[in-house]
């Protein structure tokens, strides 16, 4: 789970495996080997990486849950006050009308 999480947000932020070991201060060869899932960092290192990434450690490294998921997708991407609005508006008719 976290060698593809790392790989999915370096990539939705533009950045290399380069760019991201820069960030960290570690070398290319062991962020590669993160990425790869060849060796898992240590927790501080995962909360580095959090930060650096802008994610939080727990979605980072796959503890969190679906709903957790989706928050993180709607922080990412902005949301003006209307995307609030017709997020809200879903929400609430989905959860009025269920079974």
């Amino acid at each position: 789970m976290l060698k593809d999480r790392l790989k999915t947000i370096r990539l939705e932020k533009g950045l290399t495996m380069v760019q991201v070991a820069e960030k960290l201060g570690v070398s290319y060869p062991v962020y590669s080997q993160w990425e790869r899932g060849k060796r898992t960092p240590k927790e501080d290192t995962i909360q580095r990486l959090a930060k650096a990434l802008d994610v939080t450690p727990d979605y980072l490294a796959g503890r969190t849950g679906d709903l957790d998921e989706i928050f993180n997708i709607i922080r990412e991407n902005n949301p003006t006050e209307k995307d609030k609005e017709i997020i809200a508006t879903w929400l609430k008719g989905y959860f009025k009308n269920r079974d």
